[in-house]
């Protein structure tokens, strides 16, 4: 009865929904897997030196920026 009350632009936001981020989910499953290792003691061996992914996210960064400068509009 509900959905009789709803009008038609409503309706149709509710059939354009998306699913979930998928850059969201896997950040939010890596915070939840490292949260249960750290309250489990059971920490993973950094055998690389963390300064490495200062610089990979860096790259990263700065590839997303130039893809998006190129991208036209």
């Amino acid at each position: 009865m509900a959905e009789q009350n709803l009008g038609h632009e409503q309706t149709e936001v509710i059939r354009r929904r998306r699913g979930p981020d998928p850059l969201a989910l896997v950040v939010g499953v890596l915070t939840l897997g490292m949260a249960v290792a750290a309250f489990t003691g059971q920490l993973p061996v950094i055998t690389f030196d963390p300064r490495w992914l200062i610089a990979a996210a860096a790259a990263v960064v700065g590839a997303l920026l130039l893809l998006g400068s190129l991208r036209r509009r």
